[in-house]
Formats: structure tokens, sequence, C-alpha cells
């Protein structure tokens, strides 16, 4: 069996069999990076200078959804300073929520979204944990018809949040999970009672005391950073790396983004982890560490979340890239959600135990914490679409390695 070293520089290898564009592992204890090796180049494109310029941990990355966890620490420290409140109607800091209205359907003449009132109010909680009924329109149908519909009427695009993301809902608020914009909301939360961007509160409540240097939502005003960024590659059809002729996500969007606006480096965003991990109080109070990881989920939103990661899951391992993975870190069926990120309910196979948190990015990117085996995981790279099978793969082997000594005892480091 090939080492994890070996598997990762296989697959990243330039020519026609090369799976991975390029990536960044990472793992961590209480103490600091405890192993990180970088594979791959900056770009697939040969005619790039960056095609043999190899990806390192101080590679700028379009982190995404990894941007979440950092929003829900701001919104925490909020809450500390009585600031906001978790359960609290938001429409008293948001007025675009004084009266949210629910998709039911679409006209059949017109194509009009049909709407009604909703009868539930939404608080932060319910944004954090993805059961506002906020979501992505990106991601579900009736919302990417919802705003073709509006663009038809020159009414979508770029715009500032409380434009761009002022969706109908699409179930009462509490009453399931969907994956949406909430923590863009919540980002626009925090700006309104600190009276500055969500970008300079991160930089003087996260970034600066974590040494986050190369952290910004502002890339086009940070030469540094960008002159760091990896391209973007994209996997087609027939399974084929190309250079990828989006970046998805504009250079210039008018707010910060907490949801996924934020541009950064494996180096930085693992002083992140680290310092959640260790709960040193550098970020929030004990109690508040306690809440970001504690499962908050109604019944009907624990049944959405299990079907929707359960459906995922299926896919992955039925499939013919997930099905011949040669380590298998089989997940449980038994999640939830807290206001930090998933939860895991049991201890995965070869992996992870019960209580870490996870998420990921869209372009590829996954983290956990596992504080209950001191260890914290980061794999980094650029590459679309989402949820990638081969990049699921690669960040399961990782996870086997760690987990079963091939890299050392690395939760035993912590402690």
């Amino acid at each position: 069996m090939a080492t994890l070293e070996e598997y990762l520089s296989q697959a990243t290898a330039p020519g026609p069999d090369r799976q991975l564009t390029g990536c960044v592992v990472m793992a961590a204890n209480k103490d600091g990076i405890a192993y990180s090796k970088s594979f791959g180049s900056m770009s697939v494109d040969p005619t790039s200078h960056l095609y043999s310029e190899p990806l390192t941990p101080d590679t700028t990355m379009w982190i995404a959804s990894n941007t979440k966890l950092m929003t829900a620490i701001s919104a925490l420290q909020c809450v500390e300073r009585g600031l906001l409140s978790l359960d609290d109607d938001v429409s008293n800091i948001l007025e675009e929520w004084k009266a949210p209205e629910i998709l039911v359907g679409f006209e059949d003449d017109t194509g009009k979204p049909i709407v009604q009132k909703a009868k539930n109010k939404i608080t932060l909680r319910l944004l954090l944990t993805h059961q506002s009924g906020l979501g992505y329109d990106f991601l579900q149908p009736q919302l990417t018809r919802f705003s073709k519909y509006m663009e038809a009427n020159g009414k979508a695009g770029i715009q500032p949040i409380p434009k761009m993301y002022l969706f109908p809902l699409l179930h009462e608020p509490g009453t399931s999970w969907s994956y949406g914009v909430g923590l863009d909301w919540v980002g626009q939360m925090i700006e309104r009672v600190t009276n500055q961007t969500l970008g300079a509160y991160m930089e003087a409540n996260i970034w600066k005391p974590l040494g986050m240097t190369s952290t910004t939502f502002r890339i086009q005003e940070r030469s540094d950073i960008k002159s760091r960024r990896a391209d973007m590659s994209m996997r087609i059809a027939d399974g084929t790396l190309i250079p990828s002729p989006t970046r998805f996500v504009s250079d210039d969007l008018p707010d910060d983004h907490g949801g996924g606006g934020l541009f950064s480096c494996a180096a930085d965003y693992m002083k992140l982890l680290v310092s959640v991990l260790k709960n040193d109080g550098t970020l929030l109070t004990s109690s508040s560490m306690e809440a970001l990881f504690m499962p908050c989920l109604f019944p009907d939103g624990i049944k959405a979340l299990r079907d929707n990661r359960a459906a995922i899951y299926k896919g992955f391992r039925e499939g013919k890239i997930g099905s011949k993975a040669e380590k298998k870190v089989i997940q449980p069926y038994e999640m939830n959600h807290a206001l930090g990120g998933q939860i895991s309910e049991r201890d995965w196979t070869n992996g992870r135990k019960a209580g870490s948190m996870n998420w990921s990015g869209l372009p590829n990117l996954s983290w956990f914490i596992d504080r209950k085996s001191g260890i914290a995981l980061l794999y980094s790279s650029q590459l679309l679409p989402s949820s990638d099978h081969v990049t699921r793969v690669a960040f399961e082997r990782f996870e086997y390695a760690v987990y079963n000594g091939e890299l050392g005892d690395i939760g035993s480091l912590g402690s």
C-alpha cells in the first residue's frame, strides 16, 4: 500500500494521469502544527507561469465557506459583549427580515414566485445553524428558479448583501435545515452593531490576535496576498483536470461576505483551528467555546441535515472512486449542527471522534477539530466543482494516516 505522501505525490504529478491539481495538508495539536506537506503546483495550465510553481502553506486561496467559522466566532464575541443575542428576533437589527416570506411555488403562466408570510421569527441561532429557511440559489432548484425570474426582471446579480441575498425562505424558520446564506446575514448583523466592516472587525478580533497576516475579504487591496494566489482548476465530466474558466466568486464584491468571502492560506487558517482547539481564551470564553460546539438542531432539522449528508455520502461511497478508495474512514449517520459547524455524534471508523466539528469550502477545502483526540486537520485546494470525489478520497486517506499512526502520534503531542 502506498503511503499518504506517495499517494498524494502521484495524484498531483503533471501529466495525463493527474488526479488532483494540488493540495496542502496540515495536522495540528494544542502545541501547534505537527504535520505540514504540500503537493502539486499552483496551476494546471501549461501556459501559466504558475504551472511550475509549487503549492505551499502560504499560497493564497479563496476559502469560501471556511469563512463561516470565523463569522460564527465573531458573532459569539458580540454575544459576549452584549451586542447580539442568540435568540432575539434578528429584525431588531436586520430590518429586511421584519416580514419574512416563504417560497411555496410559481405561477404557471408567468413564472412569478408565490410566497406566503412566515409565522416564526428568525434568530441568530437559526442563521448560524442553517435553520432559518434561507438557502443558496446555486444549490436549491427552487431558489435557482427564483433568481432566474428576478434576473429576467432586472433584480439580480452582484449587489450589496441586503439586496443580493434577500431570498424568500424555503421553510418556516426553526422547522428544518437548509444550507444557505444565513452567515452572510450574520456578517451584516456584526457590521451594524459594531459600526465597522466585517473585515475590520475580524482584523482586530481574530486575525491580529492570532497573527493571521495573509487573510482578507479585499484581495484587490492586498497585492501581497494576491501575488501568491493559486489558479482555480476544474474537473470536467470525463475526469480530466483543466484550468477553470471562472474563479466562481468576484474579487470585487461590494460587501464582506461572512458566509464565504475570505481569501487566506493554509498556514493562516491553521492558526485559527489551533486556537479553537487550545481554547485558551484568545478568541472566546470557555463557555462560549462550548456553545460553539453544542449541537442545537431541532428534531426536523436533524432529520433534514442527516438526510442531506447521508445522500451525499451514499453517492460518494457507491460511486466508482469512493468504492475503490484504498483506505476507508467511515462516517456515521448521526450528525448534528452547532453554532460553529457540523458535529459528529458518534466516532468515525478509523478517524475522528464523537464531538468533532467540521465544515468545508466550495473549491474543495475541508477542516475538522477533534477536541477529544486533541487534533485539527486541514486540507486546502482550489478545484471546482465542489464535493469532488477524488478530493474526498484524498482527505479520507489523510485522516486515516493521522489516526492510524502513519504520521506519528500527533494527538498526544498536544497533551
